[in-house]
């Protein structure tokens, strides 16, 4: 029987501005760590330049092929990405809803027309993923059929992700999509009549000038060996930006090889509330990936080959992945970016005794950082990010 292949299309959007719900701690911990393995992946393959993913993003995508891979090639994506069985009914109890308000998050399963789902495979993509399948004619309809994706993963981005599918093989069978989209308000909005252009330091002696936004306020934050990180909260009391400065006397590339999540996670939890003076850049970022050699690199082998087992998924031909693409989308500026904080005014008794100052820091993003994009109640990173002014 001919091997014929399955594409696995992640996009994802990102507007800065967006929102989720509650991730079960074995999707979290499967979410987190691949964030971590993937960014360093990306910054070595795209050394200097930005990147920018949703690591919940392309774990949903995966983890709809995941349900129908059987035998080795599902104990293989086991073993590297951290997924199981049980992990399909969190994403119905958690991460579906995320629908609706600040994120938009949707699923859709295109079929070669003709194509017969497993019935419980069918079952598991409506039940857990809200992935409706819809057949389309590959083969005789091949640039139809390429525009009518487009044009739904382009509905469901607020026209933000154009043209994910640049090209489109009559000999498709199946292609999986999963597109987010995120547009939320900042707790505490900058200044526009602030934002001055300032340097910003690529390397240790050139620099562009960038718009640079500023506030002095209270922020959670923290510091460890000269590595910086802060708490960005957003309006919708849920999700916030989390960025992290490296030391000046370290390259960012040095900084990421020995920053995992168990170091993110110590920062996290050692933030206090500092008064900090914050420069943070506006900036505008467009990434498209193909991400086929990066699970292959961190060990997903089999079901990109020709041994690939997605037997669950259907009778009617052997299948095996061809192709994971990933678009994303960010805008960061005064007003906007995901969102998750609660705003405290603190009130004391006036007393005769002299009032305790705040701790003073300065969080000056004026060289390459990385950021994310973070559910506090869940403890999940939704985005993760390089930002950098190169060429």
């Amino acid at each position: 029987m001919t091997l014929k292949i399955l594409r696995a299309i992640l996009i994802l959007v990102f507007v800065f501005s967006f929102s989720v719900q509650s991730f079960a701690m074995t999707a979290s911990e499967s979410i987190n760590n691949f964030a971590f393995n993937a960014a360093k992946i990306l910054a070595s393959d795209n050394e200097g330049k930005n990147f920018f993913f949703s690591p919940y993003s392309i774990m949903t995508a995966f983890s709809m092929a995941y349900a129908g891979a059987k035998n080795e090639t599902a104990k293989e994506i086991e073993t590297v990405l951290g997924l199981n069985k049980e992990l399909h009914k969190d994403f119905k109890e958690n991460f579906r809803a995320i629908e609706g308000g600040s994120l938009l998050s949707a699923n859709r399963v295109w079929l070669r027309e003709g194509l017969t789902l497993k019935k419980e495979y069918s079952r598991t993509l409506v039940t857990y993923y809200g992935g409706k399948a819809k057949e389309l004619d590959f083969e005789n309809k091949t640039e139809e059929s390429r525009n009518i994706i487009n044009d739904w993963v382009s509905s469901k981005t607020n026209g933000k992700i154009q043209n994910l599918l640049q090209s489109l093989e009559p000999e498709t069978q199946m292609i999986l999509t999963n597109a987010v989209y995120f547009n939320a308000e900042w707790e505490a909005k900058f200044n526009k009549d602030r934002t001055k252009d300032k340097d910003f330091y690529i390397d240790g002696e050139n620099s562009v000038k960038v718009p640079m936004m500023t506030m002095r306020r209270d922020f959670d934050y923290a510091e460890d060996n000269g590595t910086k990180i802060i708490r960005l909260p957003y309006d919708n009391e849920r999700f916030s930006m989390i960025a992290v400065l490296p030391p000046k006397d370290v390259s960012f590339e040095d900084a990421l090889k020995d920053f995992d999540y168990e170091k993110f996670h110590k920062l996290l939890t050692s933030m206090t509330e500092y008064e900090v003076d914050l420069w943070l850049p506006k900036f505008k970022t467009e990434n498209h990936y193909e991400l086929k050699k990066l699970f292959e690199a961190l060990g997903v082998n089999l079901a990109f080959s020709n041994f690939a087992d997605f037997s669950g998924i259907t009778d009617d031909t052997k299948l095996k992945i061809d192709e994971v693409i990933h678009q994303t989308f960010i805008d960061v500026n005064e007003e906007r970016t995901e969102a998750a904080a609660a705003t405290a005014i603190r009130m004391m008794k006036v007393t005769a005794m002299r009032p305790i100052e705040k701790p003073r820091a300065e969080f000056h993003a004026d060289r390459p950082f990385i950021y994310f994009i973070y559910d506090e109640r869940s403890k999940t990173i939704l985005f993760m990010g390089r930002q950098s002014f190169t060429e």
